[in-house]
């Protein structure tokens, strides 16, 4: 598709404004599409969703790698935990993607916002109360939480195939509550999981009949967002303490919330 039929200027606008998502969301181990799916919406209006998502997870799957490769760096990553969560979720994308592109997604999207408003407040509580940081990351995990992370790894798969986002706002605190994870080591772990889903389930779009992908706006704007996506997670990781990474992402859950509720009463 040529960027005139969208309008450079459109382009140009959703450059920085995905840019600057990436910049911040690389902090929080979330892919972006909360709001990347949103501003897409909005500016290039002959889009359809089912053009729009994989775009998102274009955009969601750089900025997990960015915040894998800088997470890793300091040893913020669980590879073997992130691996047996991804392995559980691709199942999770492939049925999101058959739902989005064949089913009316009205019900799953109320669904998610009560999900997305039950953890934000529980995160909320805990800043509140001042809960105690984990700080000793477990090696070994009880066949309880093994099967609670598949279960919750499949629906954060379910959810990344549905709506292009990165997953991360269940698989963090999946990650922290369940695993018992310290934030910064849940976010990077998170990341990984985010950086396998989301190409998976841009295959799978890419395969399904009746969905174009603009591989022109791909070529064009993944790369900002990976470059602005490694610059944020490189920031962060050294002038943002643990407390305010925290809260920070639980006022983006809350923004995804929102974002899913205005999408609910006026689309």
């Amino acid at each position: 598709m040529a960027f005139e039929s969208l309008g450079i200027e459109s382009v140009i606008i959703v450059a920085i404004l995905v840019g600057a998502v990436a910049f911040f969301y690389s902090n929080l181990g979330l892919g972006g599409g909360q709001l990347y799916v949103p501003i897409m919406v909005l500016l290039f209006t002959t889009l359809y969703m089912r053009e729009i998502v994989p775009l998102s997870l274009c955009f969601a799957f750089v900025t997990m790698l960015s915040a894998t490769y800088t997470h890793s760096r300091k040893g913020l990553v669980d590879f073997r935990l992130g691996s047996m969560l991804a392995a559980g979720g691709l199942a999770g994308v492939l049925a999101g993607v058959m739902f989005t592109t064949s089913v009316e997604d009205r019900i799953a999207k109320i669904g998610f916002v009560i999900l997305l408003l039950i953890v934000a407040t529980k995160m909320m509580y805990d800043l509140y109360r001042a809960k105690k940081e984990n700080t000793v990351c477990p090696m070994v995990f009880s066949l309880k939480c093994r099967l609670a992370g598949v279960g919750v790894s499949i629906l954060t798969g379910f959810l990344i195939g549905s709506f292009g986002i990165g997953g991360g706002v269940v698989s963090v605190p999946l990650i922290i509550y369940v695993f018992r994870f310290e934030t910064r080591k849940a976010i990077g772990t998170s990341a990984f999981m985010g950086a396998i889903l989301t190409p998976a389930a841009f295959a799978a779009y890419a395969f399904q009949e009746g969905v174009s992908i603009n591989y022109d706006l791909v070529l064009v704007l993944t790369p900002i967002v990976f470059v602005m996506g490694l610059i944020g997670s490189t920031w962060g990781l050294k002038k943002l303490k643990t407390k305010v990474v925290r809260a920070i992402f639980t006022g983006g859950v809350y923004l995804a919330a929102c974002g899913m509720i205005y999408s609910l009463l006026f689309h």
